[in-house]
C-alpha cells in the first residue's frame, strides 16, 4: 500500500469538514440576516384588509358599473373618461378623483380630479413624463357611498 492510498481516508474526511464548515455559514448568514418578521403590524394589516374585503361586498351589492378609458392624443398625454352607472343604468352623478402612478417608478403620481362632462360620464385631459405601463385608480362618491375601480393601461 503506498502512501497515496493511505490518503484516501483523509480525502473523504477533508471532504466533509469541509462541507460541514460551508453549511455552518450558510447557517449563521440566514440566522444573522433574517429577522424573522415577514410584515410589521401583521394584526393591524389583517383588520385594514377585512375592511377592504368588507368595502368590496358593499360595493358590490350596490350594483354601479363603471367604466375607464382613454383616449391618446400624443405622448404621454390624452383624455381619462370615466363613467358610472347604477343598477338600472342610471348616470349616475357624484365627484370622481383619479390617482395615475406608475407601477414600476415613484414620484410621477398624479391625483387629479374628472369633470362631469354629461350627467354620468367625466373626462379629464392627463399628461404624463413618461410613456408606458400606468395604473389608474378612480374614486367616485355619491350620497355617501363610495365606488372603487382601478386599470391598468399603456399610454403612447
Amino acid at each position: 500500500m503506498t502512501r497515496r492510498d493511505k490518503m484516501i481516508p483523509w480525502y473523504f474526511v477533508i471532504f466533509f469538514v469541509a462541507l460541514a464548515l460551508i453549511n455552518g455559514v450558510m447557517v449563521m448568514l440566514a440566522v444573522r440576516t433574517q429577522t424573522g418578521t415577514v410584515t410589521d403590524h401583521p394584526y393591524e394589516k389583517g383588520l385594514a384588509y377585512n375592511r377592504v374585503v368588507e368595502a368590496a361586498e358593499k360595493q358590490e351589492a350596490l350594483g354601479w358599473k363603471g367604466n375607464i378609458s382613454f383616449t391618446p392624443s400624443g405622448p404621454g398625454k390624452g383624455t381619462l373618461a370615466f363613467s358610472l352607472r347604477d343598477r338600472a343604468d342610471r348616470p349616475l352623478m357624484c365627484q370622481v378623483t383619479a390617482v395615475i402612478f406608475r407601477p414600476i417608478k415613484s414620484g410621477v403620481d398624479q391625483t387629479i380630479t374628472l369633470a362631469a362632462d354629461l350627467p354620468g360620464d367625466y373626462k379629464a385631459d392627463i399628461d404624463v413624463p413618461f410613456t408606458g405601463l400606468w395604473e389608474i385608480r378612480i374614486k367616485a362618491e355619491s350620497e355617501g357611498e363610495v365606488y372603487q375601480q382601478s386599470k391598468r393601461l399603456v399610454i403612447p
